[in-house]
């Protein structure tokens, strides 16, 4: 059922762009200075979000506007920001052809269907005449399992600007390495929050399985007995701390699958909690793979990779790429319960604060932290030329 319901909309979705294509031909509509942004359409809280508001804000000259769906959590924040386009709409179709700038965090998501126009676009369907930006969704550290076609494509750091020219020679002409959106606003709160955050990734084989099959999955399993460890319980209870589980934005969909029976933790939802505001407050990140680690490390606090499918998830959702969790790594590796807990118990042991061998590495690895990565990104964004 699930994917005969995106069959069905991805169906509807062509036909209003063959539609409007056609509008937009007939009426011969003339292309304009807008620059379109964007981040999947339903959200507003990451690198598109603060590049836009940073355009608002310093940029009143540029004829900037925001696609999200007005049914989003995140709508109103824009909708007070700035100019909004509501998403599926006939204005974000004819925007589409029209803009000068199409500004993404994700590829073709400023489109109304990611998926749809990346076969659009290799099928050469397309219609955009506006330069296409790739903001990103996190730090690259696996290889791409898609190249995206776009004008300027932004980096957030040296070591992921160097990896992408070697692996990828076809970028290396619209690569720059500006430091992510996102990051001018990360900055650790003064007070310990007492608030441990526990976010793994998704598995993008279980994108699909029913509900049944997906509780039947080790990724599941290892989370539930996290979420349910009489361990943990005790340490949380020991240290007076609470654990948030936030799971990313594609395993959001099963949250009604996991459970737990200890009151300390709270299973957190895509439309009560902001991701970003949740990595300032917690004192301590548990992850596997999530590049979400990256900004955490930014603000110098301690985190654990817990990682207990490795072998399974390089084969089947990404393979490894210049980054060693363990040599490079801003925090211990572990692939057990209890280890997990040792770890956790030995950081709180330590007041929530960093090892110096982890703070090295993140200095190491990050060249740009002066806040002024939207000033950066909008000036390259400026010098792509329109055609």
């Amino acid at each position: 059922m699930r994917k005969l319901k995106r069959i069905f909309k991805m169906i509807n979705v062509l036909i209003k762009y063959i539609y409007y294509m056609s509008y937009y031909k007939f009426r011969k509509i003339e292309s304009n200075s807008l620059w379109l942004i964007s981040e999947r359409g339903n959200d507003a809280r990451d690198n598109g979000y603060h590049l836009f508001k940073y355009i608002v804000k310093k940029h009143p000259e540029i004829n900037v506007k925001y696609v999200i769906d007005s049914s989003s959590a995140d709508f109103a924040k824009v909708n007070k920001l700035g100019d909004v386009i509501e998403f599926n709409s006939k204005e974000h179709y004819i925007s589409l052809m029209t803009a000068e700038r199409l500004i993404s965090t994700h590829i073709m998501g400023y489109t109304p269907d990611m998926s749809l126009f990346t076969r659009l676009d290799k099928l050469r369907l397309l219609r955009f005449k506006g330069k296409r930006i790739f903001l990103q969704h996190g730090i690259i550290i696996n290889t791409l399992p898609i190249i995206p076609k776009c004008d300027l494509f932004i980096c957030g750091a040296t070591s992921e600007y160097n990896f992408l020219s070697r692996v990828y020679p076809s970028l290396k002409k619209v690569l720059k390495n500006t430091g992510l959106a996102r990051y001018d606003n990360l900055k650790p709160p003064r007070k310990v929050s007492k608030k441990i955050l526990f976010m793994p990734t998704f598995r993008r084989w279980l994108n699909y399985v029913t509900d049944d099959e997906y509780r039947e999955s080790k990724y599941f399993k290892e989370i539930e007995t996290i979420l349910n460890s009489v361990d943990l319980a005790k340490i949380l209870e020991d240290n007076d701390y609470k654990m948030i589980f936030y799971p990313h934005y594609e395993t959001q969909k099963r949250l009604h699958l996991f459970t737990t029976n200890n009151e300390r933790i709270e299973i957190a939802s895509f439309d009560k909690f902001d991701v970003q505001q949740l990595l300032i407050e917690c004192d301590i990140l548990i992850t596997d793979f999530s590049s979400v680690f990256f900004d955490f490390a930014y603000m110098h606090k301690p985190l654990i990779y817990y990682q207990t499918d490795t072998e399974e998830f390089r084969k089947k959702h990404y393979s490894e790429g210049y980054f060693s969790y363990e040599k490079d790594g801003f925090g211990p590796v572990v692939t057990s319960n209890e280890e997990l807990c040792k770890n956790l118990s030995e950081t709180l042991l330590n007041k929530s604060k960093i090892k110096e061998k982890y703070n090295k590495r993140i200095n190491n690895f990050f060249n740009k932290t002066d806040r002024n990565n939207c000033k950066r990104i909008f000036n390259e964004i400026s010098k792509v030329s329109r055609e």
